[in-house]
């Protein structure tokens, strides 16, 4: 399956340019799904089965992962069932982007969009207490497969440390080792599907 770029511009923010090696690394995932993130989490490219993974949040031009999970929250949360956990992480992630880089003019316009349009978030940024990372474990309600189990990865890579590989696995022999091989034969189907 080959690496499939999103649009790779966010709002107001310079296009994400992705190393050669970071983008070899991204192809050398075959068999599970993966994705290259920004700190907004801004989707940058996906292998297909990432695609594949993440059709209902890559239908914007400009996906975002905090968006679709904020501001689609029926989608959202029919695709997250734990979404109160993955919303809890999004804010952390984007608490951290922002103390990392407080002049991101493009963190501050997503998060001023988040603020004015979506209560839970703006409750959860507001809050005192801070719930950060949740464990690797992602539950997913793929419209496809149905109900996957995965575990999650985000690494760094050394040089292009505002970004993240995701990588997302199924124990292999169970349910969700089966729907993700159903899910990667789909993809394979379906390449250029929007």
């Amino acid at each position: 399956m080959s690496t499939q770029r999103t649009s790779s511009r966010t709002d107001g923010a310079r296009p994400v340019k992705l190393r050669s090696g970071l983008r070899a690394a991204l192809d050398a995932v075959t068999d599970a799904p993966a994705a290259v993130l920004t700190d907004r989490l801004d989707v940058v490219a996906v292998n297909g089965l990432g695609r594949a993974l993440l059709t209902p949040a890559l239908v914007d031009t400009r996906p975002n992962l905090a968006r679709f999970l904020f501001l689609d929250e029926d989608s959202s949360t029919a695709f997250y069932p734990d979404w109160d956990q993955v919303a809890d992480e999004h804010v952390h992630r984007l608490r951290t982007a922002a103390a990392r880089d407080p002049h991101d003019r493009a963190l501050h316009r997503l998060i001023g969009q988040l603020s004015t349009n979506s209560g839970p978030f703006r409750s959860r940024w507001s809050a005192k207490r801070h719930r950060g990372c949740r464990p690797p474990r992602v539950v997913i309600d793929h419209p496809v497969v149905g109900r996957l189990e995965l575990t999650r990865e985000d690494l760094t890579p050394t040089v292009d440390r505002a970004l993240t590989l995701r990588i997302a696995t199924a124990e292999p022999t169970t349910t969700s080792a089966e729907r993700l091989a159903i899910l990667a034969s789909w993809a394979l189907e379906s390449p250029d599907r929007d």
